[in-house]
């Protein structure tokens, strides 16, 4: 090594997946003392270095051939370099992730298959109209305290993009900005929303959310309603998706 300088001890080259978190220390070296500062250009997306302890971590996002330079500098101003390839590929071999939707029955049309929900949720019962076809899954709306579940538990495929996306309607009797009734929306031990009276309007609106953190997880996704001692609120959620890419 020089006598006055930071040596970087090249790692190689280094082979990801997408989806998959990773980890590297890059190791390094001054002659004189003080703290290294590092810094890296060309890293796979989705990646980060850390600029005082030399860890790069992140989850790949971006399959591809990346030539990866880390450049350390000293208290002195002294850099030393390392250039690798890092290589990041799909799961499967290369195949990469097939466009595949993953929930059993999502329209509701065949009833309860395929879902766990409490009584009369699924109903093709004209009190409320379906998005598309004649059943939905229609939680509360009997004006008493009252709660009501819909679940079903999928497993998401490691390495893969997820895209949740289902319609959901809300009319209320209640009145005013308060939150009375509430609807929540969860993925495993994520809670990805929170619905009340507050938000009821006319039709059906579209809501979609990213499950790719869950990747690699068999999750339950459930809606559980809770209604208040008086004046109905009905959350009505049909079509629903989840789909892989």
């Amino acid at each position: 090594p020089p006598s006055s300088g930071v040596t970087v001890t090249n790692p190689g080259s280094q082979s990801s997946t997408v989806g998959t978190a990773v980890s590297l220390q890059v190791q390094a070296s001054s002659t004189n003392s003080g703290a290294l500062t590092y810094s890296a250009s060309g890293l796979p997306t989705g990646l980060s270095i850390n600029s005082s302890t030399g860890v790069i971590s992140g989850t790949p996002t971006t399959a591809g051939t990346y030539s990866t330079t880390v450049t350390v500098k000293d208290s002195t101003g002294a850099t030393g370099t390392a250039t690798f390839t890092w290589t990041v590929s799909t799961s499967g071999g290369g195949g990469g992730c097939t466009s595949t939707q993953l929930l059993a029955n999502p329209g509701f049309e065949s009833g309860n298959t395929g879902w766990t929900a409490s009584s009369g949720v699924i109903t093709n019962d004209t009190g409320e109209a379906a998005h598309g076809g004649s059943y939905k899954a229609w939680m509360d709306g009997y004006g008493t305290s009252h709660t009501d579940t819909l679940s079903q538990s999928v497993t998401i495929p490691a390495g893969c993009k997820a895209t949740l996306s289902f319609y959901l309607h809300i009319d209320t009797a209640e009145s005013g900005s308060t939150a009375y009734d509430k609807l929540t929306v969860t993925a495993g031990s994520k809670t990805l929303a929170t619905y009340s009276n507050a938000n009821a309007a006319s039709g059906y609106a579209l809501k979609t959310f990213d499950l790719s953190s869950l990747a690699g997880q068999t999750v339950t996704l459930k809606f559980n309603g809770v209604e208040d001692t008086s004046l109905q609120t009905s959350f009505v959620v049909d079509d629903t998706s989840l789909t892989t890419g």
